[in-house]
């Protein structure tokens, strides 16, 4: 057995509390810190796309908003928070994308008690992902033999693909059965997932400071 040390779980927890506090809040100061904190996390861990779309993604949803709001609304201070807001949860989106494991993430939520066949269930549909891409490149290319193009937006394509993935769930069951997977019997895990205390102590810092930000604005 082996010990791990993880903050997936602790820094979804914390994305999940400003998801849920941005939405029923009209912090500008907040919006803009969760922002800036969320840049500078990506800027650590070097993940320049995920730098592009916090900047890019959210900018013409953003100037929509506030122009919309300026023009018909009652109170243009609100466009603000809504331009604000729009670019919070954009990092919280890109600091889940870039900075969570998710396959660690349902792991240690499976050691806490989540059920099994749930976790199992999407583990296997996140690697299934690249054979499911291959089979649209190989349903496209026979499509253009028999003179037919498909195009993303073919309802045909996307109804093969459904009958090819059925297929592959009895295969998937099959093969998890085989291997002595069983929803109700009790598990070991060879990998245990500890907390890192060095990110419990950063997140907490980090959740104090804007718990305090929400507080005074």
């Amino acid at each position: 057995m082996s010990v791990t040390k993880s903050s997936a779980l602790m820094l979804s927890g914390l994305l999940l509390l400003l998801t849920i506090e941005l939405s029923f809040t009209s912090s500008v100061t907040l919006n803009w810190f969760v922002v800036l904190v969320s840049a500078l996390y990506l800027l650590s861990k070097k993940k320049w796309f995920g730098l592009f779309g916090l900047v890019f993604f959210p900018l013409i949803p953003a100037l929509g908003t506030y122009w919309s709001v300026y023009l018909y609304g009652n109170n243009p201070d609100y466009g603000l928070v809504l331009v604000s807001r729009t670019f919070a949860f954009a990092a919280i989106g890109m600091v889940f994308a870039f900075g969570v494991d998710l396959e660690e993430l349902l792991l240690i939520l499976e050691q806490k008690k989540l059920p099994t066949s749930f976790v199992y269930g999407i583990l296997v549909v996140l690697h299934a992902m690249p054979v499911i891409q291959r089979e649209i490149m190989a349903l496209r290319e026979a499509s253009l033999f028999r003179g037919k193009k498909l195009h993303f937006y073919s309802p045909l394509m996307y109804l093969k693909v459904i009958f090819v993935a059925k297929h592959w769930r009895d295969s998937y069951t099959e093969a998890m059965f085989s291997r002595g997977f069983d929803e109700e019997g009790e598990r070991t895990h060879y990998t245990q997932y500890k907390v890192c205390p060095k990110s419990l102590a950063t997140l907490g810092v980090l959740t104090v400071i804007s718990q305090f930000i929400l507080i005074i604005t």
